[in-house]
């Protein structure tokens, strides 16, 4: 009969060791968990450099903007021939030859008097004589023949179309040189002197108030399309490049083909985040084309 007293009893000692050993493996987790964060924040102090963090000597990085570089390593150069004729698209206000060149960022425009004469057919034309009758490819090749200018391409308008364009710009930027306060028969302008953006019916009104300076006021109307060039050309222009494009060529008379935009469009990016650092009025062929 087994004995009642004779009673076994635990002592508890398996139960003690593994409590032990969770500890341990907790300690060492925790002691790796701290060693690896320090180890971090050290790495981070130095950018991750870890020959620096040890005591090495530093490498120093120059940083360049691989973009900003690139553009403005960019070779170019192109002419265009604007003008803007009257309300029927008739008669010729005023015209301009524009040059753009990269990697310079320099902005030449010469001034063209639509009441000029040049050599066309054995026969002394104007300017807008040659238009009217024979189109503005042909006028445009009758400028180079005359003034020595390679053209590109032409970008023309009537009043209605000059206007929404410097709308959709927002305006341009102009200084008027002096107080204006003009009446005459079928034109009322009145400016104060100084910078101001001017929207497109009042552009177009001091525009045409020029054109009764006489040549003083044909150069001040090639300035105020540098001015133009300068409030278009702006940073904001490369992120809408194409949606201005396709602006001109449903508002504006051109020949610029959608080809000829894709091809220069890396060019009128650069020149528009960089803007233009040299802007030059040139009175004479001679002017325009001198690169100095």
């Amino acid at each position: 009969m087994p004995n009642k007293n004779n009673m076994m009893f635990s002592s508890g000692g398996g139960n003690g060791k593994g409590d032990i050993k969770k500890f341990a493996v907790i300690l060492v987790s925790c002691v790796l968990a701290v060693l690896v964060i320090s180890i971090l924040a050290i790495l981070s102090k130095y950018d991750f450099d870890v020959k620096t963090a040890v005591g090495g000597d530093s490498v120093t990085e120059e940083s360049t903007d691989a973009g900003e570089t690139e553009k403005e390593e960019i070779t170019a150069e192109k002419t265009w021939f604007f003008w803007v004729s009257d309300a029927e698209n008739d008669r010729m206000r005023t015209a301009w030859i524009v040059k753009a060149k990269l990697p310079e960022r320099e902005l030449a425009v010469m001034p063209v008097k639509p009441s000029t004469h040049i050599d066309y057919d054995s026969r002394s034309l104007s300017v807008e004589e040659i238009r009217r009758s024979f189109g503005e490819s042909k006028l445009v090749f009758a400028l180079e023949r005359e003034y020595g200018i390679k053209i590109d391409g032409y970008i023309g308008s009537d009043d209605d179309g000059f206007k929404s364009m410097i709308n959709y710009f927002g305006g341009v930027t102009v200084t008027v040189p002096e107080q204006i306060e003009y009446r005459g028969d079928d034109l009322t302008l009145i400016l104060v002197k100084g910078k101001q953006n001017m929207k497109g019916d009042t552009l177009l009104k001091y525009i045409r108030y020029l054109d009764t300076l006489g040549e003083r006021g044909m150069s001040f109307q090639a300035s105020v399309m540098t001015e133009i060039f300068e409030s278009v050309f702006t940073p904001s222009l490369v992120s809408r490049a194409e949606r201005v494009y396709s602006n001109i060529s449903n508002v504006l008379e051109t020949n610029i083909t959608i080809v000829d935009f894709s091809s220069v469009r890396e060019a009128v990016e650069a020149m528009a985040e960089k803007g233009f650092k040299v802007k030059r009025v040139a009175e004479t062929p001679q002017e325009f084309l001198d690169e100095d």
